[in-house]
């Protein structure tokens, strides 16, 4: 699957230029993977060929043909994020968007990634928590270290300046121990063959991959599309808007911004959708949206810089291009990526929470609201996924296209959970005070002023073409001073 791992990964680039410009990164997301597995279950490989060792691999020879059939119908799905950014849809979702609603979709991000980090970190319980203990340390107990760093500046010489190294590199620091740690156990024989910790065969891997691919356009042939491939992709597609959302405003939060207004939503929504059609084009046909670890990085390492996420887009670029390194990032021990993922989830799952803070917790009508929409955003999801692992299941009603739908639909607990929080907040009886709009929004106004605003949100290009063409202001994702 090395085609898989040379993929485009500096899409988010758009993003941080053009987008939000908040420093959020841009990666394939878990719903997509979802409808790409429904959607390959109605083309299942045939052959199966004995390797010189013995051991039967599945194989199928026409691969190419399914990914090719994933890449068109993200292409098309991906003109939705086009028209709700274009049109100002995605904005216009803000107005029935309360804090519980907002506390909901980043909570239920967060928690419903539990499977993810329990299963990466099952692999090997010492290497995980020895991970969430030095991001512990480094991120928590030294994060008021202040360590000397020798410096040059221009017209001054050399010097001294002090930073808080180890709270900004905690988690590059914690994973070079933890991989260092198991190198060792590997070489000295205590992690045998086999072992999900072990650094064994690495070598092999980085002498066979080539050193140099670059993605183009049509490499897997001419994109395809079928109804239930786009129905399933839209559905994904929905789904990463309702994510992206939460995303927006937790980045925001945890960089210390004020939230991100309409227009830079609506540019934000749209420039997925051009991260998508990328992905279709020259990628393996996974949609990007918001990735969720970065969120939580941001927490730990204190960096929210738009600088860096732009430096590391570039950095991501160059890589994918060349073989030997991608490989070797990519041999990460599991254990340590289940360690990082513990600490990063449960980051994002409290800062869900933390919007609780403008709301009536003393009110029936919120618990209710609350409970119901966290449990079933967490019940529903995982109960879908038991039913489509059985050959009989309820879920299905002989209509392949509707099944996809469905499958994604309740697979996500964003949409689930989103969808019922915002139903129940938006109907029940309760003043603005009770559901928390009426703070939120003094908290709001009192972040950031008007000026601040624009200087972090408003995008340098439209706003250069705006003031020669002020019509264009009239534009959704263009900066406005009504916001």
């Amino acid at each position: 699957k090395q085609w898989y791992q040379r993929r485009v990964r500096g899409s988010f680039l758009c993003q941080v230029f053009f987008g939000t410009r908040l420093p959020i990164i841009q990666s394939g997301s878990y719903v997509y993977f979802a409808v790409a597995q429904g959607l390959m279950a109605s083309f299942p490989c045939q052959d199966i060929y004995t390797t010189e060792d013995g051991k039967n691999v599945t194989y199928d020879p026409n691969w190419e043909d399914r990914v090719a059939l994933l890449q068109g119908n993200l292409m098309l799905a991906s003109i939705t994020q086009f028209v709700f950014g274009g049109f100002g849809l995605a904005g216009l979702l803000l107005k029935v968007i309360g804090p519980i609603t907002i506390t909901i979709v980043i909570s239920v991000i967060g928690l419903s990634l539990i499977d993810v980090a329990i299963y990466s970190a099952s692999q090997h319980w010492g290497i995980s928590l020895g991970m969430v203990i030095l991001i512990t340390i480094l991120s928590e107990y030294l994060k008021n270290v202040r360590v000397p760093i020798p410096i040059y500046r221009r017209g001054q010489g050399c010097g001294v300046t002090r930073i808080n190294l180890f709270s900004t590199m905690s988690i590059i620091f914690s994973i070079a121990i933890m991989w260092l740690i198991c190198g060792i156990l590997t070489a000295t024989n205590v992690f045998k063959e086999g072992n999900p910790a072990s650094t064994r065969g690495l070598s092999d891997k980085l002498a066979d991959a080539s050193w140099f691919y670059f993605p183009y356009p049509g490499q897997f042939g001419m994109p395809k599309a079928s109804l239930g491939g786009f129905i399933g992709m839209f559905a994904g597609v929905i789904a990463g808007i309702i994510e992206s959302l939460g995303d927006y405003y937790a980045c925001a939060k945890l960089a210390g911004a004020p939230p991100p207004p309409k227009y830079a939503i609506n540019r934000g929504i749209l420039m997925e959708g051009v991260g998508c059609f990328i992905g279709g084009l020259a990628g393996p046909g996974i949609g990007v949206t918001s990735y969720s670890e970065n969120v939580g990085a941001i927490s730990l390492t204190k960096v929210g810089s738009k600088a860096v996420i732009a430096c590391s887009g570039i950095f991501m670029v160059v890589i994918a291009c060349i073989g030997k390194v991608g490989v070797l990032f990519s041999s990460l021990p599991e254990p340590i990526i289940g360690g990082m993922y513990i600490v990063m989830f449960g980051i994002i799952g409290a800062v869900g929470i933390s919007n609780l803070q403008f709301v009536d917790l003393t009110s029936s009508r919120n618990i209710f609201i609350i409970g119901l929409s966290l449990y079933l955003g967490l019940a529903i999801p995982a109960w879908t996924a038991d039913e489509l692992g059985k050959e009989e299941n309820s879920l299905t009603t002989g209509n392949s296209e509707f099944d996809t739908l469905i499958a994604v639909v309740l697979s996500s607990g964003m949409i689930v959970g989103g969808t019922i929080a915002c139903f129940l907040d938006n109907t029940l009886p309760g003043t603005d005070e009770e559901r928390g709009i009426s703070s939120y929004r003094l908290a709001t106004k009192a972040e950031g002023n008007k000026e601040l605003k624009r200087k972090i949100y408003a995008e340098p290009v439209m706003e250069m073409l705006a003031k020669r063409f002020p019509i264009l202001r009239k534009l959704p994702f263009v900066y406005s001073s009504d916001e």
